[in-house]
């Protein structure tokens, strides 16, 4: 059986380009500016400029350090070694590096006891000289082959990337070409999923599984194949051809839906970069919790991971920026993601932000979502960096406030909101960070604000999976919290109780406010399905749960607006664990009611069997037991 690549991921769109004549040179071209917003225009040099408080800001034009590409070191071969550049004059420090165990069941790279010098952006790794008696553990110099895993580390001791080559030789030594990123396993059904992975360069590859081949369509560097026509919940070996190498891994297929067999998942989010050196802060990432809670995970047993994003320190200003960061935050995840698939919603911080120059009025330095959105946005980013179902809305375009129905005016919903099931768990994967537009000045979407259309898929499947007889649990993924605790009480969807905060478009706001959204969504959820049972969410630092009974307050005081009535119990589990600083609790009308309130790293664990459902939770470091088979249902 032969099947090709899966879809191409990134479609070229046409663009409405606007020239704009620069003083004393030639005609620069210029994205044309979003109808959906406002305040905007280009000056006589081709700055986009924001009109504010009597002001004109200019985009900062802000650029990041590093960009993937970069760091993928453009390896060459050298008579004792390979040869790294990184393309970077200024970048001096060291390069670790030692072989990668590809044989291994969970592959990682185990470092030498001593680095390249890394000066003007170049390296080179020795290893005639280093890969010898006690050093030579993988016993590169006997068998000529190998991948070696090496991390660029700055002059301040920070490290940005960690990369891989594949070589043959033993001196002189010759660059192969090599899977720099994943395999990952993505989309598991019962009858397959789809693999990807990145090449260094384009290459055709094939995928063998139980006999059947699955090829690329032609040669590229992103490679995403589609493995079908397998049994449910089966084990498989897989290998992948790709020029002169092969690599071995395996993964299990999901059960048939409705099989209502035991298994766990795990989810957690917020896994930014903190304080405290080391693989805390990865090249944007805490690498070292983020790997603790997936081995953890993996550990007891888990079938997927469920992030809820802020999975990096974010804040970039291009794809580049975005990509080494997510490149870093997989690369924590590696060992595990070749068997066990990884679903990752969107958080604030995978935004791609345009930054304006300090308003002085409010001493802030505005903030938007980037266009042209088909290509800059953070939506489009993330799309290119993760593969995830395909069948959530398309945008916001077409609904009652597009300005213009005939164009795209609108960043895409595709694979940023989507939703899977296992089993009998249905999990919906909704993005409260949408169209971010940090000042309203611009237009856009406050944190945790979830637009018409977004809102208008959402109810149709929650009816989709009330109906589906395979389904007996739904779950509810986010990263502002309907509910939040700590850092963003005065965000997500909540705003302090203020129903004023909502989306803006063209300058002109939208008839829904945040508080009148998400009772909207909590009559849905709780009030119209029986088979709803938590939102799972993660913009606090923390881990934290909460039982909602008709009894717990859900407004302020005062608070003067139709109020929704709950039916029935239900929870909101809160696991922004992943590594990032904690958040402390702040105060909410509900603060009396959560429980196991506890810093990150944490692990949360949903035990399902059948129609029970039970919660663990637990550190990923120490593995001390926060809460310990929680029933849910």
């Amino acid at each position: 059986m032969s099947t090709p690549l899966r879809r191409l991921r990134f479609p070229v769109l046409s663009l409405a380009l606007l020239p704009v004549m620069s003083f004393g040179s030639p005609a620069a071209v210029r994205p044309e500016i979003p109808a959906v917003l406002s305040s905007l225009s280009y000056d006589g040099e081709g700055k986009l400029i924001l009109e504010k408080n009597g002001q004109k800001l200019a985009d900062l034009e802000k650029k990041d350090p590093y960009s993937l590409a970069q760091m993928l070191g453009d390896a060459t071969g050298a008579e004792t070694g390979l040869a790294l550049d990184f393309h970077q004059p200024a970048l001096n420090g060291v390069v670790a590096y030692d072989p990668y165990n590809e044989n291994a069941e969970f592959p990682t790279v185990a470092f030498l006891a001593k680095s390249a010098k890394l000066q003007n952006g170049r390296a080179l790794l020795e290893f005639r000289a280093m890969f010898n008696g006690p050093n030579d553990f993988f016993k590169l110099k006997e068998k000529g082959r190998g991948i070696v895993g090496f991390r660029v580390i700055d002059a301040e001791g920070r490290i940005i990337y960690e990369g891989r080559v594949a070589f043959d030789g033993k001196g002189p030594y010759r660059v192969l070409p090599t899977i720099v990123e994943g395999p990952f396993v993505n989309e598991l059904s019962p009858t397959g999923c789809v693999v990807s992975f990145e090449t260094q360069v384009p290459i055709a590859t094939t995928i063998t599984v139980d006999g059947k081949k699955f090829h690329d369509a032609g040669a590229g560097t992103h490679h995403e194949i589609a493995v079908d026509g397998l049994r449910p919940a089966t084990s498989y070996d897989y290998t992948i051809a790709y020029g002169e190498r092969e690599d071995r891994r395996h993964f299990k297929t999901a059960p048939k839906a409705g099989n209502r067999q035991p298994f766990t998942f795990a989810f957690a989010s917020a896994n930014r970069a903190t304080t405290g050196g080391g693989e805390r802060d990865f090249g944007g990432t805490n690498y070292s919790s983020t790997r603790a809670v997936m081995a953890a995970a993996v550990l007891n047993h888990a079938v997927f991971l469920q992030a809820s994003g802020d999975i990096t320190n974010g804040g970039n200003t291009s794809e580049g920026g975005h990509l080494i960061e997510y490149a870093n935050w997989k690369r924590a995840l590696d060992p595990f993601w070749c068997s066990l698939p990884v679903y990752v919603g969107f958080g604030d911080h995978e935004d791609n932000m345009t930054s304006f120059a300090v308003d002085t009025v409010t001493k802030k330095s505005p903030k938007m979502d980037r266009f042209p959105y088909a290509t800059e946005s953070g939506e489009a980013i993330f799309a290119k960096a993760f593969v995830h179902p395909r069948n959530g809305p398309d945008s916001e375009d077409g609904s009652s406030y597009d300005p213009d129905p005939a164009r795209t005016d609108f960043p895409t919903y595709q694979e940023n909101v989507y939703s899977y099931t296992y089993d009998n768990v249905a999990m919906i994967v909704l993005n409260t960070e949408y169209w971010k537009g940090e000042d309203p000045k611009i237009s856009g979407c406050p944190e945790g604000y979830i637009m018409d259309r977004q809102w208008a898929w959402l109810q149709k499947v929650v009816r989709q999976f009330e109906d589906d007889p395979a389904i007996d649990h739904i779950f509810v993924n986010l990263h502002s919290a309907v509910f939040p605790n700590g850092d963003h009480a005065n965000g997500a969807m909540w705003y302090d109780g203020n129903n004023t905060a909502r989306a803006k478009v063209k300058g002109v706001p939208v008839s829904v406010g945040i508080l009148e959204r998400r009772d909207q969504i909590l009559d849905l959820c709780v009030n119209r399905s029986r088979k709803f049972l938590a939102f799972l969410s993660g913009d606090e630092h923390n881990f934290a749960f909460l039982e909602v009974t008709p009894e717990v307050p859900l407004y302020p005081e005062g608070y003067t607006g139709a109020r929704v009535k709950i039916s029935r119990p239900f929870f909101h589990i809160n696991n922004g664990g992943g590594g990032s600083a904690p958040y402390a609790m702040l105060s909410t009308p509900w603060n009396a009611h959560w429980k196991f309130f506890t810093e990150p790293p944490t692990v949360a664990l949903i035990e399902v069997s059948g129609p029970d459902v039970r919660l663990t939770a637990f550190s990923a470091e120490t593995f001390g037991r926060i809460c310990e088979k929680v029933k849910l249902r």
